[in-house]
């Protein structure tokens, strides 16, 4: 059997997550002859929603991995080991959690509860000033023993620290790159990127469903409101964004107050079912977006129109050189922005072109012949057959 550092070098090289690391580490050590009631890892994190990454292992419930939002007000590090080593500017403290001085801490309530009798803490900082969010990691190791861990068994978790570092920060860098993809430029197209696919003018052509959502009257409000304004506009790009993605579809880009979401069609998912599913979006996304209303009653209501779409789209890098985007661009897209821009005029929240009228599953009407700007040729539109009027 490999020795444990060869062990954390495999898994720094090839291992894909910091709680496996953790809980295959603690499980070596113990075979080592090193007693543990519980050990935990703290990494902060560059996330839209998430700071701080928590793992906790314990021989008695396993590993818990936690994600601290931005938003919670989280008193418990404030009486933190860690945040007193910082405080104090220490990078390695032991604890008996039986000592006065101990009760400081809320932290070793747990280690107690475990059956854990010491706390051995260590920081360790990644100097990286292009990344300053990954300030570094913090970890502990709590003892079973009744006498806590012993002076050649913190030796030897020290020397072991180093190389455990270096392995969750590289397991957390690749998370963090996936993450960042994700959110920026999508959970499909951030996987293209990954796989290689990062030349300029590279892609492929796909058939998809195409949802176009823009709210109406918000350039007007947003002339004489003030930044208040972002955190409503917020929950009402929430309110078009979620319904797509829960039903399959993938966000491709905000565009100021609008979307352009795509429901590719593949080998599991027919035209049919890629567009009943836009559509579904649609009704969720109007919906909501009411409701966000609602919440904001005694505020001018921002309306949501959406035109629907179907048909193929080169999907790929556009851009400059130094400067990509990985999105969809063709006649389609122009289609389905130019419906969208009928909405007002028809009074009508909701628009689907001939190719999604044809397969929806829900009762469609017609909207009569029109001409769409750029387009030579008339096309007939349609809408649902519950929508008589402009829905909110």
């Amino acid at each position: 059997m490999a020795n444990l550092e060869d062990w954390i070098i495999e898994q720094g090289l090839r291992g894909s997550d910091v709680g496996s690391l953790l809980s295959g580490f603690t499980e070596r050590l113990e075979a080592e002859g090193v007693p543990l009631a519980r050990a935990y890892v703290a990494l902060p994190t560059v996330n839209p929603t998430i700071r701080v990454y928590t793992h906790v292992w314990t021989r008695s419930a396993g590993l818990m991995v936690e994600g601290v939002s931005h938003e919670r007000n989280d008193l418990a590090f404030d009486r933190s080991p860690f945040n007193y080593m910082m405080q104090t500017e220490q990078t390695s403290c032991h604890w008996r959690v039986d000592d006065p001085e101990a009760r400081q801490f809320d932290a070793f309530e747990d280690v107690r509860r475990e059956g854990g009798t010491d706390y051995l803490a260590r920081l360790f900082s990644f100097e990286n000033a292009g990344a300053p969010g990954l300030r570094g990691i913090g970890i502990s190791f709590s003892s079973a023993r009744p006498e806590g861990l012993r002076p050649e068994e913190v030796a030897r978790i020290d020397a072991l620290l180093p190389l455990l570092s270096l392995a969750a920060y590289r397991m957390t860098v690749f998370d963090l790159t996936v993450a960042m993809l994700d959110t920026y430029v999508g959970l499909s197209a951030g996987r293209r990127v990954l796989s290689g696919e990062i030349r300029r003018g590279f892609g492929t052509t796909i058939t998809a469903a195409l949802l176009f959502a823009d709210l109406r009257g918000f350039t007007t409000l947003a002339d004489t409101a003030g930044m208040d304004l972002i955190a409503r506009l917020d929950r009402h790009l929430e309110a078009m964004a979620d319904p797509v993605a829960e039903e399959g579809g993938e966000v491709l880009k905000f565009m100021g107050d609008g979307v352009l979401a795509a429901f590719p069609i593949t080998e599991e998912r027919s035209r049919e079912q890629a567009c009943a599913a836009a559509i579904r979006a649609a009704q969720v996304a109007l919906e909501r977006n009411a409701e966000t209303n609602r919440r904001h009653a005694g505020e001018t209501p921002l309306s949501l129109d959406i035109a629907l779409h179907c048909g193929d789209v080169f999907y790929g890098n556009i851009g400059a050189a130094g400067r990509l985007d990985f999105t969809v661009i063709g006649p389609a897209v122009n289609e389905v922005s130019r419906m969208e821009a009928l909405c007002n005029s028809l009074d009508c929240s909701v628009i689907l072109s001939e190719s999604v009228a044809s397969v929806s599953p829900v009762p469609v009407r017609s909207l009569g012949r029109h001409r769409l700007r750029g387009i030579a040729a008339e096309r007939e539109l349609f809408t649902f057959a519950s929508v008589s009027v402009w829905t909110a």
